[in-house]
């Protein structure tokens, strides 16, 4: 059986989104590490990712952006199904951040916010986010909660002919 997706008719691989980011909260366990941050590198890669990619960390570590940019590097130097290019990781890393702070803690969601809104600036990213929850069910809806008080969670207009 062939793959569809694999048609070089198909036009849908040679899409790629507009400048956008991921918010990743939980984002230093083991399935981050191991196939989240691999993948999203690896994506960069094959070009399947916008060059003004983001990518926000969010956890409880107390650690800096710094900090959080060297265990992306060590997650991808393993764990990357493609191989290592400088120049694609140096395009990468102009993107990461990382925020430290408790799912509960307002504080710190005015933080990512702040860190989002700087993104959208620089990356021109304009409010193109998705949110990844690799936290306990849980936790859920007080992430929910704490997105929509901080402002993050706003829906942004759709310029349809872009689509």
């Amino acid at each position: 059986m062939t793959n569809p997706l694999r048609s070089f008719d198909d036009r849908r691989l040679h899409k790629i989104a507009g400048p956008s980011g991921l918010i990743m909260f939980g984002v230093t366990g083991d399935l981050s590490r191991k196939k989240l941050l691999p993948a999203i590198y690896d994506l960069l890669n094959r070009g399947l990712l916008p060059p003004a990619f983001s990518l926000v960390g969010f956890a409880r570590r107390d650690w800096s952006t710094e900090d959080f940019v060297a265990v992306v590097h060590d997650a991808v130097k393993q764990h990357a199904r493609t191989q290592w290019s400088e120049e694609v990781w140096q395009q990468l890393v102009r993107g990461i951040r990382f925020v430290s702070g408790q799912h509960g803690d307002p504080e710190a969601f005015g933080r990512l916010k702040q860190v989002v809104d700087e993104l959208d600036q620089e990356r021109g990213t304009a409010g193109n986010h998705t949110f990844y929850l690799s936290i306990p069910p849980r936790d859920f809806p007080l992430v929910v909660n704490q997105l929509d008080e901080s402002g993050l969670a706003k829906a942004v207009p759709v310029n349809s002919a872009a689509l």
